[in-house]
């Protein structure tokens, strides 16, 4: 991966201020706050877009199921049936939403859905019945959705190609760090246990979407596509049918984060000997990862040869987590928790190389007129782990202890032998030439 402007601002002499040369301290400061952001413009605005909405994610994330339960009066059951119509709706509504970011330009269709959550966040606070929450939460699962795509097509058309991958890992890095400014925040909430409380962390996302709105004005417009006899159509992506396969088979590699969030929190506490604290532990393994490796981790992946090199050593890594996490239930308390924090430092590598090469796979490989829809369909390829994933993840190991990790080991390492034939096959029948 070439050097990005982040990177090759450590060899500059940047005046300090009104002119004065800054002096050994004050350069050191400067190049270490280098490391950490783009080059000023819109990939530094996108990368605090990111930072910025992670912080009301975490808060909206973590308080609001406690919040339609304990201050709305809604059933858990109630609850779960609206979360999962949103995130079906947000899937199946992608790929329409990216053609008209395609269309009419993906900044002004971003914008518009950021604005859209902050007026249904502060709707979320007047809710009194379950057809109101339902008609709420759906649309933030459109927005939310939506927006998502939006941002990556705003990404395409701002950053150059060979810094999109670099820009996707400042902004997944610094995500992690707000996520969980966040949460912490939400925990305090919690704890007060109050409708006012629980409502401030609606607001709290509220305001964090408007800043995100703010930001995207300061941004450069990107023109839509004129609509000619040669212009995709919105049905362009759904139709081919190599890049829906890869993203179909790419989006497996999301079992990663269903096993890290939701089935190995679960085995530890249900099947093995470690603190139930670790739990909780071994989430922060993850996300200090992340932040730390992130930008590091991906590079390589800014070229195609490169990403199809770290696909597949996503693939193995999250296979071999299976393979650590299945004894780790037969031993004693140390050893388990042991092996249970391998598990998690070879998930998150497996995240890490993944989700680098999955960005180059992304925007390279799709058309370059229609980077919207194209989103819409990649979206589409983290269906299946997103819908099935939980079930099949508590239901195998619940069921079968460690053969059930076994067994979710060889579905991965089946993801693991045909994904290089779809992503040969996308790169084959690519109208446009992929560079390699």
């Amino acid at each position: 991966m070439s050097e990005s402007p982040a990177t090759t601002a450590d060899d500059e002499e940047r005046p300090g201020p009104r002119g004065q040369e800054t002096g050994p301290s004050g350069t050191g400061r400067s190049r270490r706050l280098a490391r950490l952001l783009p080059e000023p413009g819109p990939a530094r605005l996108i990368v605090l877009v990111s930072l910025i909405g992670s912080i009301g994610l975490g808060l909206y994330i973590s308080g609001s199921a406690v919040y339609f339960v304990r201050s709305v009066g809604l059933s858990p059951t109630e609850v779960g049936f609206g979360l999962s119509a949103a995130g079906l709706a947000g899937l199946a509504l992608g790929v329409p939403i990216g053609h008209l970011a395609d269309r009419y330009g993906p900044r002004e269709v971003t914008l518009s859905l950021v604005a859209l959550q902050a007026v249904l966040l502060v709707s979320a606070t007047q809710v009194t019945s379950f057809a109101g929450f339902l008609v709420v939460i759906v649309g933030l699962g459109v927005a939310e959705s939506g927006a998502d795509v939006g941002r990556q097509a705003v990404l395409s058309g701002l950053v150059r190609p060979d810094q999109r991958v670099a820009v996707s890992a400042y902004s997944r890095a610094v995500f992690n760090g707000g996520f969980s400014v966040g949460v912490l925040a939400a925990g305090v909430a919690i704890s007060v246990d109050t409708q006012a409380a629980y409502a401030s962390l609606m607001l709290g996302n509220a305001a964090t979407a408007l800043v995100g709105c703010l930001l995207y004005l300061r941004m450069p417009r990107v023109s839509g596509s004129a609509r000619t006899k040669d212009s995709a159509s919105g049905l362009t992506a759904l139709r081919d049918l190599p890049y829906l396969t890869m993203s179909l088979v790419s989006g497996i590699m999301m079992l990663g984060d269903v096993i890290l969030t939701i089935g190995l929190p679960l085995w530890l506490v249900t099947h093995t000997e470690a603190p139930r604290a670790a739990a909780a532990w071994l989430i922060g393994i993850n996300t200090v990862m992340v932040m730390l490796l992130q930008v590091r981790m991906a590079r390589g992946a800014d070229h195609l040869a490169g990403a199809k090199r770290l696909h597949n050593w996503g693939f193995l890594a999250i296979m071999a987590a299976c393979l650590l996490a299945a004894p780790s239930g037969s031993l004693s308390t140390w050893p388990a928790l042991a092996m249970l924090a391998l598990t998690t430092v070879s998930l998150t590598l497996g995240e890490l190389w993944g989700q680098s090469a999955r960005w180059n796979l992304r925007y390279d490989l799709a058309l370059a007129t229609a980077q919207g829809q194209y989103g819409g369909v990649f979206q589409l390829g983290t269906a299946l782990p997103k819908v099935f994933g939980p079930l099949m993840v508590t239901a195998l190991t619940d069921g079968l202890g460690g053969t059930g990790w076994l067994l979710i080991g060889a579905v991965l390492g089946v993801a693991t032998l045909f994904s290089p034939m779809t992503l040969r096959w996308a790169e084959r029948t690519r109208k446009e030439p992929v560079e390699e």
